[in-house]
């Protein structure tokens, strides 16, 4: 995060399920330099799909368009 609050492009998080790195979900069409820019995230294309799933901490099913995504492949957890 820079020091006006806002995100970096590279910002990553770690899943609350398994504890890996998780990288941002980027809607839309985009550009080869935006890509190289934006690194460490998932390109998800133009349609945005509300996606089901249970709260980890509540057991809750929610709906929501996931803004990030686990890149442990055995766990590809997805929240918003």
């Amino acid at each position: 995060m820079t020091k006006d609050g806002k995100t970096t492009s590279t910002a990553t998080r770690k899943c609350p399920v398994c504890g890996h790195e998780a990288w941002r979900v980027i809607y839309g069409m985009v550009m080869p330099d935006t890509r190289e820019e934006y690194s460490k995230a998932e390109f998800a294309g133009c349609v945005m799909m509300e996606e089901l799933r249970i709260y980890p901490a509540t057991g809750k099913v929610e709906t929501g368009v996931p803004k990030w995504a686990c890149q442990n492949p055995e766990c590809h957890h997805r929240w918003w």
